[in-house]
């Protein structure tokens, strides 16, 4: 999976601008073609790196060499956009990426078609990323891969400093007392403020599961914001605590584009990323060494964020059949341990974590394991238009203009504003 925020456009949809009619039926739909040769599938996607654009081109050949059948792929450069205008005029690809961030949106617009469960074989994949793509009790798209945020350490600096990187608390309540200690051995180091101590994205997308710790919910059930709920608010305060260390910044403010780039031209000794960077740091910064550990406990409980992405069958598709054929395909065992081989990313099925190369590997393994207590990026239609808000109202919690409740009625009343606009 690429870094999935290069995939998905974050700002507001334009979601009242859309019908979509579900159309076809088992008559005309192609559902009951069993002779795929000759016959052509659109395919959606949007770019990769090279690694993952090579090994799904190997994929496709595959398939169209035990089908018979060709493969059209579509690359979306700008996949909400294009997307959703595919969608309204009824161009759509035959099966296509589904985000589980952008699922509820696709599903609330009827856009997908439901898959069978059983002839899916769901119970191979893991529970909560097939959730992920389950509404009102029907299944619309198989995971394909997944991703999840874990606890980088550039060891080279940890030993610099004379700083055993196993010594670094496991919790983040310990590691506000902790922080400011090692932000001195490394302003000793390297020169005052030259190396912070540990980077931090604001977004929700990375802080959701503090915010929703102890049951607090900071988007409702019909999708509106709720950042100032006094229990997301106090959630969210161990990151202004951890700012207020001056141990910690973003890439952005450390003159650096995300975290990647950041830990890998040695301006942090710790980021929390997803796995998407590891291959990035062993090919661009190969002589950054580092460990992988847990993301840090919080109010005594494992958190991260997982990000997923599935196969969905177009609900207007003409040839039903031959994408089922594809997503059963694709999310076989057989093509996934390829697909797993080959990009660096998470398998989705217990078996090939099992016996892909990728689950030797012990740093990746973290990334792993956190899919049974990773929270999904995912809530209601609105998510991307909440987290511009929570977006633009972080930097006056940061450098303290704002208090953070004040902040985020701000983030909330901008955030409903853009909805209601939108409906």
């Amino acid at each position: 999976m690429k870094n999935w925020k290069k995939a998905l456009t974050v700002g507001v949809l334009a979601l009242a601008s859309i019908t979509m009619v579900a159309c076809g039926n088992k008559s005309d739909n192609g559902a009951d073609e069993t002779d795929f040769k000759g016959k052509t599938l659109k395919v959606g996607v949007w770019g990769g790196n090279e690694s993952e654009e090579k090994t799904l081109k190997s994929i496709v050949a595959d398939f169209e060499k035990e089908t018979g059948a060709t493969i059209e792929l579509k690359t979306y450069t700008d996949y909400n956009t294009q997307i959703q205008t595919d969608l309204i005029g009824k161009t759509a690809p035959d099966v296509f990426y589904v985000d589980s961030s952008y699922f509820p949106f696709l599903a609330s617009k009827g856009a997908l078609a439901p898959l069978d469960e059983k002839a899916f074989s769901s119970d191979d994949y893991y529970a909560n990323l097939t959730k992920a793509f389950t509404e009102d009790g029907k299944l619309y798209a198989i995971p394909k891969d997944f991703s999840t945020l874990a606890l980088y350490k550039n060891t080279k600096m940890f030993e610099e400093v004379g700083v055993d990187p196993e010594s670094v608390p496991q919790s983040y309540e310990e590691l506000v007392t902790w922080l400011p200690e090692f932000q001195e051995k490394l302003d000793a180091k390297y020169g005052k403020g030259k190396v912070k101590a540990m980077s931090y994205t604001d977004e929700l997308s990375r802080s959701y599961h503090l915010a929703a710790r102890d049951g607090a919910k900071p988007i409702k059930e019909d999708g509106k914001p709720d950042l100032e709920n006094a229990k997301v608010v106090d959630n969210l305060s161990i990151l202004k605590k951890l700012i207020d260390t001056k141990a910690v910044a973003t890439p952005q403010e450390l003159g650096a584009g995300w975290n990647g780039e950041a830990f890998g031209t040695g301006k942090i000794a710790m980021m929390d990323e997803g796995n998407w960077v590891y291959q990035t740091l062993k090919e661009e910064f190969s002589d950054i060494p580092f460990s992988v550990s847990p993301m840090p406990t919080y109010k005594d409980k494992e958190g991260s964020m997982m990000f997923t992405v599935g196969w969905g069958k177009y609900a207007g598709t003409k040839s039903s059949a031959l994408a089922d054929e594809w997503i059963k395909f694709a999310t076989g065992k057989e093509a996934m341990t390829k697909w797993v081989n080959g990009t660096g990313t998470l398998p989705t099925r217990e078996d090939v974590a099992t016996t892909a190369e990728i689950s030797k590997n012990e740093d990746l393994k973290i990334h792993l394991n956190a899919v049974d207590y990773s929270t999904v990026w995912q809530k209601g239609t609105s998510l991307a238009t909440i987290n511009k808000a929570y977006q633009n109202y972080w930097p006056e919690v940061a450098s303290g203009k704002t208090s953070l409740e004040d902040a985020m009625k701000k983030a909330d009343k901008q955030a409903i504003d853009d909805i209601e606009k939108a409906e």
